[in-house]
């Protein structure tokens, strides 16, 4: 009876453990990356990496993202957005990608001429403590603003240039919030967002993206991102 018992539960964990390896079905060599469409102008984009293209993130429309998607990792690994309707490429980089690290790749910049930008970051996505969010800020538009960044009434962040990517900050997590970026020297040319909702053990990215001076499709617009 015990000799039974025994290799019924040797079966057991056999089966367990060979349901397992079929469900996880992640290659061991992968990062995990979010690409986010903060291109003013454009409409919908696939994404390309490895020169291959991603079918978890294409036709991604304009502020959309990806969520975060296993790729192949690698020390020089091609990444390309390009125009879902007409397949016309918009901007590409070679970047490092390290095994189980966590990045985000934006499309920034205006559709038109030449001010297209792929900005690039490594995202620490370590929970933040008891009580707390955590918020990072993305400068995606082509107007060559320096932001001040307030997360309610406190000035988190400032001079956040054109292309750059913050840490993130542990703020109390709050409802009802408002968000600000406003370039101190042009006091006009600000973003906004009304009572937003930061929670505890939250991570977020607040983008900027657009033009002061561009049309009702491309004005300065804030998006927040969940980052988990």
């Amino acid at each position: 009876m015990k000799k039974a018992f025994l290799a019924l539960s040797v079966l057991a964990v056999i089966i367990a453990f060979t349901a397992c390896k079929k469900t996880n079905s992640t290659p061991a060599n992968t990062a995990n990356v979010m690409f986010v469409n903060g291109c003013a102008g454009t409409n919908n984009v696939d994404v390309s990496v490895n020169n291959a293209k991603l079918t978890s993130a294409s036709n991604l429309a304009f502020l959309k993202n990806s969520g975060y998607q296993s790729v192949t990792s690698g020390t020089a690994v091609p990444v390309a957005f390009s125009l879902t309707a007409t397949g016309t490429p918009l901007i590409n980089a070679t970047e490092s990608l390290t095994t189980n690290a966590h990045y985000s790749v934006f499309a920034g910049g205006l559709v038109s001429g030449t001010s297209t930008s792929l900005v690039f970051s490594a995202d620490d996505l370590t929970a933040p403590a008891s009580g707390m969010a955590k918020v990072r800020f993305v400068n995606l538009s082509s107007d060559n603003l320096n932001v001040s960044c307030y997360v309610g009434t406190p000035k988190i962040d400032s001079n956040v240039s054109l292309g750059t990517v913050t840490p993130f900050f542990s703020i109390t997590a709050a409802t009802g919030v408002n968000v600000l970026f406003q370039d101190p020297a042009f006091p006009t040319k600000l973003a906004q967002l009304a009572t937003q909702n930061f929670s505890s053990g939250k991570i977020y990215t607040i983008m900027l993206t657009g033009t002061y001076t561009g049309s009702l499709t491309s004005v300065l617009t804030l998006t927040v991102i969940n980052n988990n």
